[in-house]
């Protein structure tokens, strides 16, 4: 199977912007599909952002960004979020990271930080750099004049998501909703990615602002199968917990405890949800308070 020329269109030129049709239609209220372009040399790939965009909300309004699971079905995040979007008068951008240009674990929960090899990819290439560009572009499109919004990734989606934190910084993200994740990586030099950061080139200046972001590491109490078919079984994911709801309270410790060591400030919080597993439904409207939570 060939993903190379494709996945290049999607991720080179992560300094670059995402080049729209000139005669780009403004996002109307509603639901609907996006396909933005990126501009990549000679070739242009699109990459879909599902949204739903409220008659109630205004240019300088709150933006969610939901990260959607493995299956890749972002369609279907978007219409679970839809009421909460409309409730919240938010606007809702499900960018997707589909299997043809995203293949795999490695492209999309790891974002494409090392390759098949455990070898460290440029940082150009990071699938985490896609995110950014998409959501700039979506937000454009909806006219948006806020600079930053707000995340929430559940099971692979949270996968992506921290780690697009520990190894970016997130500088956009206002807040972070991570939500029952498989695995974890850690914050810890002398384990190798994923299990660790060892052999990925991550700034001082992401380190020093990672613990004092608004991060909630958000579980479903219910979340505790530890033969549910998509739990990550690496012995170093293994050692996290036998199930989902054990290893993201493992995770949270273990930020706790690297805060401490290093005398820094640490905001994160964890919320539990009743009589939930591992279900983004479930999840949802638990995950949208949490968002806006003071």
């Amino acid at each position: 199977m060939k993903h190379g020329p494709t996945r290049r269109g999607v991720l080179a030129g992560a300094a670059g912007s995402i080049a729209l049709p000139h005669a780009a239609r403004a996002m109307e209220p509603g639901s609907g599909r996006l396909a933005l372009d990126e501009a990549s040399g000679v070739t242009a790939e699109q990459m879909a952002v599902y949204y739903h965009k409220p008659t109630a909300w205004r240019p300088d309004g709150r933006v969610v960004v939901v990260m959607h699971g493995l299956p890749r079905t972002a369609e279907l995040y978007r219409d679970q979020w839809r009421d909460l979007a409309e409730a919240g008068r938010f606007l809702l951008l499900v960018p997707e990271f589909s299997g043809t240009k995203f293949p795999g674990t490695r492209w999309y929960n790891y974002g494409n930080a090392v390759d098949e090899q455990g070898q460290p990819v440029r940082r150009a290439d990071w699938s985490f750099l896609a995110l950014d560009r998409v959501v700039r572009a979506a937000m454009r499109r909806a006219g948006a004049t806020r600079e930053g919004f707000s995340i929430y990734g559940h099971s692979a989606g949270a996968q992506f998501l921290h780690r697009y934190l520990l190894l970016t910084g997130a500088p956009l993200a206002e807040t972070l909703v991570i939500a029952n994740s498989g695995a974890y990586t850690l914050p810890r030099s002398d384990r190798q990615f994923p299990e660790g950061l060892g052999g990925i080139a991550v700034g001082p200046e992401v380190r020093a602002t990672v613990f004092r972001r608004h991060v909630v590491v958000l579980l479903g109490e219910a979340d505790t199968d530890p033969n549910h078919a998509t739990l990550p079984r690496q012995p170093w994911a293994m050692a996290q917990g036998t199930h989902r709801f054990a290893r993201g309270w493992f995770f949270f410790d273990t930020m706790r405890l690297a805060a401490e060591a290093q005398g820094a400030l640490f905001t994160w919080r964890v919320a539990t949800v009743p009589g939930v597993g591992h279900s983004n439904s479930g999840m949802a409207r638990y995950a949208a308070e949490q968002l806006f939570a003071t």
